[in-house]
């Protein structure tokens, strides 16, 4: 019966066990943290990845690689770069008319250029036919015969 006294003190006095306690504890909390976390930040994320997958499925890509040029009725002009004709006749579409007329007179070194040659020669190619189209639109210049 003596022994089993000693024994019990010896194991209620002992003190290398209480570690692994603390560790278990500690890890807990921090699972318990990130859980935690997660919950708060992915109604968020949901949310965001929701209005990028509605953003995405209503956009529009296209892409015209390895194609020959498109003739253009309205300048009769061969675009080198047919992607960027919307966004640059809404562009130009803001600029005062001597703006524009300035723009066409930069850009017309490049307006003989072949189409298909490389940027920055396409680009600007293009940009030259664009801005003529609407200086002829607003009536600043005559068609060309």
């Amino acid at each position: 019966m003596h022994n089993l006294k000693n024994s019990t003190r010896l194991f209620l006095t002992e003190e290398s066990g209480a570690v692994t306690v603390d560790w278990v504890v500690l890890t807990a909390g921090l699972v318990g943290l990130g859980l935690a976390t997660m919950a708060v930040v992915s109604g968020g994320v949901e949310d965001l990845s929701g209005d990028m997958q509605s953003q995405l499925e209503t956009q529009t890509i296209s892409a015209s690689f390895g194609s020959a040029a498109v003739a253009w009725e309205a300048g009769q002009w061969d675009m080198s770069n047919p992607g960027i004709y919307d966004s640059y006749v809404a562009w130009m579409a803001n600029f005062e008319d001597q703006q524009l007329l300035d723009h066409m007179n930069n850009m017309a070194q490049y307006a003989d250029a072949p189409a298909g040659s490389g940027h920055p020669i396409d680009t600007y190619h293009d940009e030259f036919y664009i801005a003529q189209d609407e200086a002829i639109s607003r009536g600043l210049i005559d068609p060309p015969t």
